[in-house]
């Protein structure tokens, strides 16, 4: 039995299409019911059931794997890594967990420390490059002209992303003319964008990427339509992302937006 972890976004619904078209069963542990539980419910229909779970309770979600049997976890969506410092009620194992990585409140450092904690439960992590390996897009341009002077952003903004999540600080960067404007740190990617646009104005380049070692288990870099939600026309001249790192959610309404607003699209 797998279990779907779902943060937010539109990802865990892609994943439970991906594991019911493969007959594949499961069932689902919402961690933000009011983000996307009615659609994850119409999006398993009958086939799979949602429990809806806080992510500050993980003593409680462990409990529900063991007593449903599960052998195989899956960790899709989001989970905003600024809550940790909202008052939350945390249970033990929420405290076990952050005590035993302190001094390196890494996302990395916590899933991983998390995995190892379902292991000695018999509990298998579900890499995200497996299920949904059809989200992943072939480089080359996707829409719109590549004319030298973004390509030239591009090599810069995606060689400093590259750097910024080797060091595991954030995996995106805004960049215009030859100058970095904004980095991805802990406030997230649609923060990092929008003082991007803020400080660049118009044109600016969108890079994205994730660390070379990256674990393909968790947090695997992501971008649809919703990343471009508050962008307005002139504003984002390209998005260039990792092609063997980064999850396109509802690539054709992606695409689509992306037209529609004049950027040009890159798989890197």
């Amino acid at each position: 039995m797998i279990a779907v972890i779902a943060g937010t976004g539109y990802l865990p619904i892609q994943a439970c299409q991906s594991l019911r078209a493969a007959d594949r069963p499961f069932f689902v542990v919402a961690l933000f019911p009011d983000d996307n539980h009615a659609a994850l419910i119409k999006t398993v229909d009958g086939y799979a059931d949602v429990v809806t779970l806080p992510f500050y309770k993980p003593s409680l979600i462990l409990a529900l794997l063991k007593e449903r049997t599960t052998t195989h976890v899956f960790f899709i969506g989001k989970v905003d890594k600024a809550v940790l410092f909202k008052r939350l009620s945390l249970d033990w194992l929420a405290i076990k967990l952050l005590s035993s990585v302190i001094g390196c409140k890494s996302d990395k450092a916590l899933m991983e420390r998390l995995i190892g904690e379902l292991q000695k439960h018999d509990i298998e992590v579900l890499h995200q490059s497996n299920v949904l390996s059809s989200l992943f897009v072939p480089p080359g341009v996707i829409c719109g002209k590549l004319t030298q002077e973004i390509e030239t952003d591009i090599a810069l903004g995606m060689a400093t992303a590259q750097t910024l999540a080797n060091a595991q600080i954030g995996q995106t960067i805004v960049v215009k003319d030859g100058m970095i404007l904004a980095v991805e740190a802990i406030e997230g990617t649609d923060a990092c964008i929008k003082r991007g646009i803020e400080l660049g104005i118009t044109g600016v380049i969108i890079c994205k990427t994730a660390c070379a070692n990256h674990n393909t288990r968790f947090d695997l870099p992501t971008l649809g339509p919703t990343s471009l939600t508050s962008i307005a026309t002139g504003q984002v001249a390209a998005i260039a992302w990792s092609s063997q790192h980064t999850l396109i959610a509802e690539y054709d309404a992606f695409i689509a937006r992306a037209k529609e607003l004049g950027i040009t699209l890159v798989s890197y």
